[in-house]
């Protein structure tokens, strides 16, 4: 019977919490990728077949698919932007005002 991985440091660490957000940004860029490639597939029907109704829709549906895509991206970034403030403000030598730069500084 194979046992359970149990990690030696906190599951919810820093690194894992990004290595986790790098996947879920390529996997949906990758997917944002897809939809446009089908966007683009029904984009010809549609240009040597103005009347198709069905491509049409279909390259609205690419269209949503390639922006939910891009959404969730902004989605893992905002959230990542929100831990890394968490983690400034209850550091002890945090700034008053918070900039970029002391972002980059502390990751």
């Amino acid at each position: 019977m194979p046992r359970n991985y149990i990690p030696k440091t906190a599951y919810f660490a820093e690194h894992r919490i990004q290595k986790i957000a790098k996947d879920l940004i390529g996997d949906c860029k990758e997917d944002r990728k897809r939809a446009l490639d089908v966007f683009e597939f029904f984009q010809k029907m549609v240009a040597t077949d103005h009347d198709d109704d069905k491509s049409k829709a279909e390259m609205s549906k690419a269209l949503e698919l390639s922006q939910d895509a891009n959404n969730k991206i902004v989605k893992v970034l905002e959230l990542m932007l929100k831990m890394t403030m968490t983690e400034l403000r209850e550091s002890p030598s945090a700034p008053d005002k918070l900039s970029f730069e002391d972002i980059r500084k502390n990751t």
